[in-house]
């Protein structure tokens, strides 16, 4: 769970707080007269963030396949990767 920490704090802690987010990977909500208005978070995660988005907005459909192998799943209708190998093989 992300920290909030205001903007005048964050500020004054920048550099301990992206030791903290690279070393411990915390993230941080920073506020503004209360109100969000930032983020810090482990570049690792950031990257993820982007990735995601980007695969959501290159595969309009990617959400109903999800949807249909978790439902696929949850019916026993999936195969172990052991058995796929063993099928392939032969």
């Amino acid at each position: 769970m992300a920290q909030l920490i205001t903007i005048s704090k964050a500020k004054q802690q920048l550099l301990e707080l992206a030791r903290r987010t690279q070393e411990l990977g915390q993230s941080f909500i920073i506020l503004k007269d209360g109100e969000p208005v930032s983020a810090l978070l482990p570049f690792e995660e950031y990257e993820s963030i982007l990735e995601t988005l980007d695969i959501l907005e290159t595969e309009p459909d990617i959400l109903k396949k999800l949807k249909r192998a978790e439902r696929e799943i949850a019916a026993g209708h999936y195969q172990t990767w052991h058995k796929a190998k063993k099928s392939k093989r032969g």
